[in-house]
C-alpha cells in the first residue's frame, strides 16, 4: 500500500525485529518519512500513555488507519523535525501492572499534596501506566483504599503481585 506523510497506521502482524522493542501486532503509529516501501512511523505505547518508539517497517506489514486534520499535520510536522528517531527506538519497559501492591521509594512535594509518603504500601488499580506514572490508591485506617496518587514507576517497589508465590 502506497502511505502519505502523517498517515495513521496499524502494524497488521507481528514483525520479531520490532517485538523485541515492545511493538507488536495491531499497535497504532504515525507515518513519518517513507523510503520506498519501508516507512519510518511513531508507533504509540497502549499500555503507556505518552510513551512512543520510532521504526522502520515495510509498508506491507502496515495498514491504514486514518488521516490527521490539516491542522493538528502541521503542529506534528513541526514537532518530528525537531526529534532524533535513533533516541527512542523502543518503548519504555514495564515493570509493574493492574493489582500490584506496591511501596512508595521517595518523598516527594507533588505526592504529599495528596496524602502519600515514603514507606506507604498501596495498590495498582488501573491497567495504564500514564506518562510514566501509576495510579496508586492507599487505604486508611479502616482498610479502605481512600488515598489516590499518581505515583512514578521509577519510585515504586513491588511488593507483592496476586497469583505469584511468596514465601513467608
Amino acid at each position: 500500500m502506497k502511505f502519505e506523510l502523517y498517515d495513521d497506521v496499524k502494524l497488521n502482524k507481528e514483525v520479531e525485529a520490532l517485538a523485541v522493542c515492545g511493538i507488536h501486532e495491531g499497535c497504532y503509529g504515525t507515518v513519518t518519512r517513507i523510503e520506498g516501501e519501508k516507512s519510518l512511523v511513531l508507533f504509540y505505547n497502549s499500555e503507556d500513555t505518552g510513551d512512543s518508539a520510532w521504526a522502520w517497517t515495510e509498508n506491507e506489514n502496515l495498514e491504514f488507519y486514518q488521516k490527521w486534520p490539516g491542522r493538528a499535520t502541521q503542529k506534528f510536522a513541526e514537532w518530528v523535525a525537531t526529534q532524533d528517531p535513533a533516541k527512542k527506538p523502543r518503548f519504555r519497559e514495564k515493570r509493574l501492572q493492574e493489582l500490584d501492591m506496591v511501596k512508595v521509594l521517595a518523598e516527594k512535594p507533588e505526592y504529599a499534596k495528596n496524602g502519600v509518603h515514603k514507606g506507604m504500601v498501596g495498590t495498582i488499580l488501573d491497567p495504564r501506566k500514564i506518562g510514566g506514572k501509576w495510579l496508586v490508591f492507599f487505604p486508611d485506617e479502616t482498610g479502605a483504599d481512600t488515598v489516590e496518587s499518581p505515583i512514578s514507576e521509577t519510585d515504586l517497589e513491588l511488593v507483592f503481585r496476586p497469583g505469584e508465590k511468596k514465601d513467608l
